[in-house]
């Protein structure tokens, strides 16, 4: 059996030999956990930038999407964090547009108030449907004060029928 006198370290990118008699086994382990500990940080740091580049995009493909919907723009915050953004990226990293789209969709259909900016001007289309809504709302819940039911469901139906969330 011949005796193996040399091992190779991975150094900075390049691979030194050095023989057991100049540093022994324990040297050759410690510099090979060292550079480890350093691809494993840069991965790190990397992950992060990565992370905080889709968040951004992210962001940005909200705000878009949300506006030609017809959110005003302080209002795309809400959207961002009430939505289910969380599959909103395929296996392969990247932006699922449909997937965004539901998500976005499903905010608005739960709070539709997020749709049109204030005061009725030129960029909320649905104002007087807002308005509309919120007295539906004030009748439901009349109705549902004095316990009638049926009141209940024929607003609600009308509300519905109007395309209103109520």
């Amino acid at each position: 059996m011949t005796e193996v006198t040399q091992k190779p370290i991975i150094s900075n990118d390049t691979v030194e030999v050095k023989s057991l008699e100049e540093g022994g086994f324990f040297s050759v382990k410690l510099e090979l956990d060292e550079r480890i500990a350093e691809l494993e940080l840069e991965c790190e740091t990397q992950r992060k930038s990565l992370d905080e580049t889709r968040r951004k995009l992210l962001g940005a493909e909200v705000g878009r999407r949300a506006a030609l919907m017809g959110v005003a723009p302080e209002r795309v915050q809400y959207i961002l964090r009430l939505a289910a953004l969380d599959d909103v990226f395929d296996s392969a990293g990247e932006l699922d547009g449909e997937a965004l789209g539901v998500a976005i969709d499903e905010v608005l259909g739960e709070i539709p108030e997020l749709r049109g900016g204030r005061g009725g001007g030129a960029f909320n289309p649905r104002g007087v449907a807002l308005t509309k809504a919120e007295e539906y709302r004030r009748q439901i819940s009349d109705a549902n004060a004095k316990g009638d039911l049926l009141a209940v469901v024929s607003l609600k139906r009308k509300a519905r029928k109007m395309g209103m969330s109520v």
